[in-house]
């Protein structure tokens, strides 16, 4: 082995603590950055090796470990548009708004709003404007992917993502009439036959629209029956009976079909569920009235819930629910590649990805008006870096030793 080969251990072990000092100095730098995940560097030997009379000498050479799969510190956020993932799994992304560009994942729900495609909408004039729909996107300018809720109000997980439209006339020319009801109250057991009581409905019309229908209660000449009518813009509709029995519960058939004739609309057949009524002694008294269907509105506000549930505030002050975002889970999570802007892409080694629905599965909790820091741990950091300085300066000095040597065996010659 000639003497000149011996700088190639001290110069790796150089090269191998300067990059681990790297990977420290970049960790304390984002210390701050949100979603950040930190990199440890480990090292393995180089052994030394022959080939064709050829020696090399061994050494060391980096690896870097990413912590991907660490939760990073939690804080506390102002903003409706932020968001962290309490436990496992990644925010799914796409480059694309229709995406069709490359899916990517994080954990930094530091989300923002942004402009796309100009559409056509009905201002409340009845009037057609032109504006810029809006999308989340996270802070790399990429968009943010969830589930649409179904037609019945429930969401398919994993079901087709796509990005989350979510400015103020994204569900105006969207709404669902009404099909069903359920109304609970108390009819008087005392009065006299003809007795009347009268309780104001709102539905949503074949046009999505909130219309107001009265329904009438008259009591029959029949102990312990009643009568019912519902009364619209258009109409009246003809007289159903309602039985009770000696201890004030409904007998026979609980469910009715009210016919809502309307004027500028077309006839809703709506199923009433009378079940929870009652004949009690004492007032008419209104207990719970429930309907489906909702009117097109304009949204006015969304926020996350510990579900990923988005839920929309709209015009009318109604709330539903109008995206879920999945959550997705990795066999290894280390194994993804890291990407600029604190995102990942899956590779063979992190297996492919999962979309899961948080909570209910069991992995994570969304955690609304917060989001998640790094998971660097500053005291670790200045402890390895530390440790790092001293075994540079130890392989220098080997370093400077061997080439104190090469200079002594020089000046043999002399």
């Amino acid at each position: 082995m000639s003497m000149y080969g011996m700088f190639s251990t001290p110069t790796l072990a150089m090269m191998s603590q300067s990059h681990a000092m790297n990977t420290i100095g970049l960790n304390i730098a984002n210390v701050n950055t949100g979603g950040y995940k930190s990199t440890d560097t480990r090292f393995t030997t180089v052994l030394a090796n022959t080939m064709d009379k050829q020696s090399d000498i061994g050494g060391v050479r980096p690896l870097d470990y990413f912590r991907i799969d660490q939760q990073g510190l939690v804080t506390s956020s102002a903003s409706h548009l932020d968001v962290s993932i309490n436990g496992q799994g990644f925010f799914v992304l796409n480059t694309q708004q229709d995406g069709s560009g490359e899916t990517l994942y994080s954990r930094d729900g530091n989300f923002l709003m942004t402009t796309g495609e100009t559409v056509s909408v009905t201002a409340d004039d009845n009037s057609t404007i032109q504006v810029e729909a809006g999308y989340l996107i996270d802070k790399n300018g990429y968009y943010v992917q969830g589930v649409a809720a179904n037609a019945d109000g429930t969401f398919t997980i994993p079901g087709t993502p796509q990005s989350l439209r979510v400015d103020q006339y994204a569900f105006t020319s969207i709404g669902q009439a009404t099909t069903a009801m359920n109304l609970s109250l108390n009819l008087p057991a005392t009065g006299s036959a003809g007795d009347q009581h009268l309780y104001s409905i709102n539905v949503i019309d074949s046009n999505n629209i909130q219309r107001a229908a009265d329904i009438t209660f008259t009591k029959g000449t029949t102990p312990n029956t009643w009568s019912f009518t519902t009364t619209t813009d258009a109409g009246t509709s003809a007289a159903q009976t309602l039985t009770f029995d000696s201890n004030g519960a409904l007998t026979g058939t609980s469910s009715y079909t009210l016919p809502l004739t309307w004027a500028d609309a077309a006839t809703a057949s709506i199923t009433a569920d009378y079940s929870a009524m009652t004949q009690f002694a004492g007032d008419f008294i209104i207990n719970q009235f429930t309907r489906d269907g909702y009117a097109a509105n304009d949204m006015q506000s969304f926020t996350f819930d510990n579900s990923g549930h988005i839920t929309g505030t709209f015009e009318d002050l109604t709330q539903r629910k109008i995206y879920k975002l999945p959550l997705a889970i990795f066999s290894n999570p280390n194994g993804l590649e890291p990407r600029n802007g604190n995102t990942y892409a899956l590779t063979g080694e992190s297996g492919p990805a999962s979309l899961v629905s948080a909570a209910s599965d069991g992995y994570a909790q969304f955690s609304p008006f917060s989001r998640e820091m790094s998971n660097v741990d500053l005291a670790d950091e200045f402890t390895k870096m530390i440790m790092t300085q001293n075994a540079y300066n130890s392989s220098a000095t080997v370093f400077r030793t061997l080439d104190e040597m090469v200079q002594s065996a020089r000046d043999l010659k002399r």
